[in-house]
């Protein structure tokens, strides 16, 4: 009873305009910083690890109370008010792989808001939309989240379950779009490599979701710009995928790219560097990206 409550509640701050959410993203995001600390402990040792100077905290805590509140108001607001939010860069790679009749694991990493090209994407692309979610363990919520963010047609498939994307023997092709930069579920046994010069466990499974599929893999960059509009752009990071490291050496240097150009917009407050690589497995060296540091 009390998740159907506050659900409601929810749904009824969707109704309010972008420029209120802004204010109260920019409201906690003070009271955060200045105030309650919130998991800063955390955020100073992730940035002192990967020798990050000059970050601005608040600016970290307004990326994530923009994400949350602007998350809130996807529940209900307007398919028409999101598209005139969201742009599109090098949208014709996607165009192009339609063609073809290539799938496409579209990734990107925990950058500014993506969650808002989930009422955009499908209207403009050819493709069936699938996006890649880690359920939620309230299932009010759950359904809420699933319910808003498919309101276009992308369906949304639990992490557990990408074997029905593969089952799926629709004759359109498809765009699986997930956020790879996660800490993986099981270190010890997951693939390491450096990110941001740091030894660091990677979600490995982009390599092998595209082998499955035989799709083609595409970047998604995003970008918050000054007036709170976000900006999609699209990079072909290899369109015939094998499972030798390759896609996710150059996955990540995409993103180290992205995190040194604005470093506010990631998500800092993620213990993401909790574990520490076990003897018994090998460094991946990375052999076609570098981190070059923060320039």
């Amino acid at each position: 009873m009390m998740s159907r409550i506050a659900l409601f509640f929810v749904r009824l701050y969707g109704f309010l305009p972008w420029w209120v959410v802004r204010i109260d993203a920019q409201a906690l995001a003070f009271l955060l910083t200045y105030v309650l600390g919130y998991r800063r402990k955390v955020i100073r040792q992730n940035l002192k690890l990967v020798g990050a100077q000059g970050v601005s905290e608040f600016g970290i805590y307004k990326n994530l109370c923009t994400l949350a509140f602007e998350s809130l108001k996807l529940h209900s607001a307007s398919i028409k008010s999101v598209e005139s939010r969201v742009s599109y860069e090098n949208l014709e790679v996607l165009h192009e792989l339609f063609t073809k009749g290539k799938n496409v694991v579209m990734v990107g990493g925990h950058m500014a808001n993506w969650e808002m090209f989930s009422l955009s994407l499908p209207q403009n692309v050819e493709f069936k939309t699938y996006a890649v979610y880690k359920k939620l363990n309230n299932q009010t919520f759950d359904k809420a989240i699933r319910q808003s963010r498919s309101r276009v047609g992308m369906e949304i498939v639990e992490m557990n379950d990408l074997r029905s994307i593969v089952r799926d023997d629709s004759d359109k092709p498809k765009l699986i779009s997930l956020v790879f930069d996660q800490r993986p579920l099981k270190p010890k046994t997951a693939l390491w490599t450096e990110f941001l010069g740091v030894e660091t466990p990677v979600y490995s499974g982009i390599e092998k979701i595209a082998s499955m599929l035989d799709a083609s893999v595409v970047y998604a960059a995003i970008r918050r710009e000054k007036d709170g509009r976000y900006v999609m752009n699209l990079r072909l990071v290899e369109e015939n995928v094998t499972q030798n490291g390759v896609v996710i050496d150059k996955c990540l240097g995409i993103l180290e790219e992205e995190i040194v150009k604005a470093p506010e917009s990631w998500l800092w407050t993620h213990n993401r560097w909790k574990h520490k690589r076990p003897e018994n497995i090998k460094l991946l060296e990375r052999k076609i990206s570098k981190f070059e540091g923060w320039r």
